[in-house]
């Protein structure tokens, strides 16, 4: 479904990975984990955010990995967001995706509250965590348009982002809401603002496979303006992310926009 959508609005257009590299090693980096448990909706937040796009339907059972060029604060910065699966059959947390990252944005669902729960248990992780390195968090509930169906008062959000010293949104990602945007730029402002000089360790032996379908295409053109690049394995051993060793071995997904 996301592929047929996807490409009902290619446009043709030759495109060089050397050259995005090459202007994105010069741009200041930062880097963001998406955390929740399965169909909160993190992967539709993630691509509404990068590419004010809203398609409902995703594989949810592989970490994906999102680049884009964003403008902060009159600068741009390269952006990426990994959307960690929170696959149910693996209850184990992702230390590692955490340690790559500068900032963190926790998911859950109004509808579900077994999902606010694995959201407490989430931030309960972190607090560990941020004992020897801050990191920036965010608390997002979506699904706010589905009110009829709400299981978690936004006053438990709120409360439990006080507790935890994280920022808090309640937001619809079916309805385009504005609060997602913000919710987004203020943690890319602050993880930013901490630096991204902090030693990491990153493995993505679980990113395989794509978002939806193999992606025979490399590069789409979306009518916004925004690029979305199919990485293979052969173009990661060129990349700023194999050379630092961050990321050592995958086959994933990556979107690239210049909105």
């Amino acid at each position: 479904v996301f592929c047929a959508r996807l490409l009902a609005t290619v446009l043709p257009r030759e495109y060089s990975m050397k050259t995005e590299e090459r202007n994105s090693a010069n741009l200041p980096r930062v880097r963001i984990a998406v955390l929740g448990m399965i169909n909160v909706g993190k992967s539709a937040l993630t691509v509404r955010y990068l590419t004010r796009r809203y398609i409902g339907e995703y594989r949810s059972n592989t970490d994906l990995l999102y680049r884009q060029t964003v403008t902060l604060n009159s600068t741009p910065v390269e952006v990426e967001i990994i959307d960690v699966s929170g696959d149910s059959r693996d209850a184990s947390f992702p230390t590692e995706q955490v340690q790559w990252a500068d900032g963190c944005v926790i998911v859950y669902s109004i509808t579900d509250k077994r999902s606010f729960n694995y959201a407490m248990d989430t931030l309960d992780n972190l607090q560990k965590l941020r004992a020897t390195n801050s990191l920036p968090t965010t608390l997002l509930a979506n699904k706010a348009d589905l009110e009829h169906l709400r299981e978690v008062e936004e006053a438990e959000g709120r409360t439990a982002a006080i507790q935890n010293g994280c920022q808090f949104f309640e937001v619809s990602v079916a309805e385009n809401s504005s609060d997602l945007y913000q919710a987004f730029e203020l943690l890319l402002n602050e993880s930013r603002q901490q630096g991204t000089n902090k030693t990491r360790k990153f493995s993505v032996s679980k990113m395989i496979g794509t978002l939806i379908g193999s992606g025979n295409s490399k590069e789409q053109k979306l009518t916004q303006g925004g690029t979305v690049v199919v990485c293979h394995k052969s173009d990661l051993h060129k990349s700023d992310l194999h050379k630092s060793r961050v990321l050592k071995r995958r086959q994933n997904f990556s979107a690239t926009a210049s909105l």
